[in-house]
């Protein structure tokens, strides 16, 4: 119950602070599913892009549960589906908790922090994303396996100090903070990716492979990163070319849209350019989630 009223108060709060960006507009609902993706994604192109701008609202992470004006590049795809998923304004805060936490129930270690062992498998599991791109379509000698060495429990222990320690809390109350740390048997991620030196070889082959819209995650070998998708967005196809929609990390750190090669060569550039693609169709029930 008490999660609920938090979860209200946070939707009140952005509402009146951001009283210039509705979080819903009902006639988005006579377009289909993927048009309504595209439009809401095109509402929020421009807006500001910072790290690590959600939480819950109270606890460990006490930032809002939802903004319109704030974005990284997992909460833009994650809010711009909400509401595409949404029939109307109240609505909104539920499909939220459902893509971004399991079973919907809020709490940070709820939270689908690691995209390939609980966004993903989460989000297929509810009906919201089809995994058919990479299990059945894509060729298999288009696809690469990928693996890092991820532990769940070290990963949480460096969170709850660095947020603890933020929040100015003293040693007495972290060490409190990490004995309430869940114990996770996880170990590594691991995955098979789409190739991304075949992706861009095969553009004209892979965008006739591709639905409208789909969801996309980078990969990168970065080891100060210790999962294997750095990045993510929406990938749109429009006038027979591939655009990108996303938060990226990068001046001006505004939402954007650009030709997916463009991002490609801008990568190309660093030191870890993109090895592969992760992509992720939407479900044919999406509209009656």
């Amino acid at each position: 119950m008490r999660t609920i009223y938090v979860c209200i108060i946070c939707l009140s709060f952005v509402l009146a602070a951001e009283a210039n960006a509705p979080l819903f507009d009902s006639r988005i609902l006579k377009l289909k599913f993927e048009d309504r993706v595209i439009k809401t994604a095109d509402y929020f192109l421009n807006r500001e892009v910072s790290i690590d701008p959600l939480g819950e609202g109270i606890g460990l992470d006490p930032d809002p549960l939802v903004s319109t004006t704030n974005f990284d590049c997992t909460t833009y795809v994650e809010v711009v589906l909400a509401i595409s998923l949404s029939k109307n304004e109240e609505s909104i805060i539920q499909n939220l908790n459902q893509i971004r936490y399991k079973d919907g129930n809020v709490s940070y270690y709820n939270r689908n922090h690691f995209m390939v062992s609980d966004w993903i498998p989460e989000n297929i599991k509810t009906g919201l994303l089809s995994p058919e791109l990479m299990n059945d379509v894509f060729p298999k000698e288009a696809l690469k396996k990928g693996r890092r060495r991820l532990n769940k429990t070290t990963w949480f222990f460096h969170r709850v100090i660095d947020l603890l320690d933020k929040k100015g809390k003293g040693l007495k109350e972290i060490i409190s903070a990490l004995d309430e740390v869940p114990e996770s048997n996880g170990r590594k991620e691991e995955a098979d990716f789409l190739r991304a030196d075949y992706f861009r070889a095969n553009t004209g082959k892979m965008y006739a492979m591709l639905p409208k819209v789909s969801v996309i995650m980078f990969i990168r070998n970065m080891p100060s990163i210790p999962t294997l998708v750095t990045h993510m967005g929406l990938l749109v196809k429009e006038d027979a070319d591939l655009y990108l929609y996303h938060a990226p990390r990068r001046r001006p750190w505004r939402v954007s849209k650009e030709l997916l090669e463009d991002y490609f060569k801008e990568m190309d550039q660093h030191r870890a350019p993109i090895q592969g693609l992760l992509l992720y169709k939407f479900h044919r029930s999406s509209n009656n989630l």
